[in-house]
């Protein structure tokens, strides 16, 4: 078990438990929203057409963190990640809240004024800018919602830091799609250290290298659990150790017992049976 516990260890498995939390510094204006966040929002391919839903994709890294892109389409009410852990005995943290809209290039009064189409999220995406919106976050700990005073249509960004830890993410925002963009190096699917529960529509790799698994139309709550591409070695060489090591022991025990039994051949007296006495 010791041995196990040093594989996972370097395999990445408990980076989670001891990194440290997002500390960037709030940002003022969309370039420095856009340093902290990768603004991708995730557009479901449904029956072979592209179909704008309620939809979030998670940044999941080495550390509890997940930065969290969500697109939501006219809500007063935004629901936010849960923790759901064992040890969560206090609420969650969340950092860096933004929201975003399309900028105005028509020129008219209502900064928020695009469809929420391909083509509509195409435009923010090229052309993001900050909105003031006023909420009020309320049961940060059982079921963390956001407020808000007046109905939405854009992109929420925030960071989510659980208090349990861990190198997993539950995705239970109630998000109509959900992509997961793993950290670059890790990876998922082993059915003894980790995977995706349930299995995503599509897997695949994106051009920085990284792991991206995608729902079109969850059912329910989405776990990933996820490690580092050498985890698979490093186990197979850490249970080639144990396994060794118990090969040894077994070995060096017949040893003795064959030891043993050639001494009690020499001073037992055959034909009685009893031992001879000196």
């Amino acid at each position: 078990m010791f041995l196990i516990l040093i594989a996972v260890s370097l395999s990445g498995c408990l980076t989670a438990l001891t990194g440290e939390q997002n500390s960037a510094a709030e940002a003022e204006d969309i370039a420095g929203v856009l340093e902290i966040y990768e603004l991708n929002v995730f557009i479901p391919t449904v029956k072979g057409a592209e179909k704008v839903v309620d939809s979030g994709t998670y940044f999941v890294s080495n550390t509890p963190a997940t930065k969290v892109v969500l697109f939501v389409n006219n809500q007063n009410e935004i629901s936010l990640l849960r923790d759901s852990g064992l040890l969560s005995f206090d609420a969650p943290v969340f950092e860096h809240i933004y929201f975003i809209t399309a900028e105005n290039t028509e020129n008219t009064e209502n900064t928020e004024d695009f469809s929420a189409t391909p083509e509509g999220i195409k435009a923010l995406i090229e052309n993001p800018v900050l909105t003031d919106v006023s909420y009020t976050l309320k049961d940060a700990k059982n079921s963390p919602t956001l407020k808000l005073e007046e109905n939405f249509t854009g992109v929420l960004v925030y960071t989510f830091i659980p208090q349990s830890g861990g190198t997993s993410v539950l995705i239970n925002d109630k998000a109509d799609a959900v992509q997961v963009i793993l950290p670059e190096g890790m990876t998922t699917g082993n059915r003894i250290i980790g995977k995706a529960s349930p299995n995503p529509d599509s897997a695949e790799t994106d051009g920085e290298g990284r792991n991206v698994l995608k729902w079109n139309n969850p059912i329910g709550n989405i776990s990933v659990k996820y490690y580092s591409e050498k985890a698979p070695l490093y186990l197979i060489i850490a249970f080639s150790a144990l396994i060794a090591a118990i090969a040894l022991v077994y070995l060096w025990y017949r040893y003795q017992i064959k030891k043993l039994h050639k001494i009690t051949e020499l001073i037992d007296d055959e034909t009685s049976g009893f031992r001879k006495q000196n």
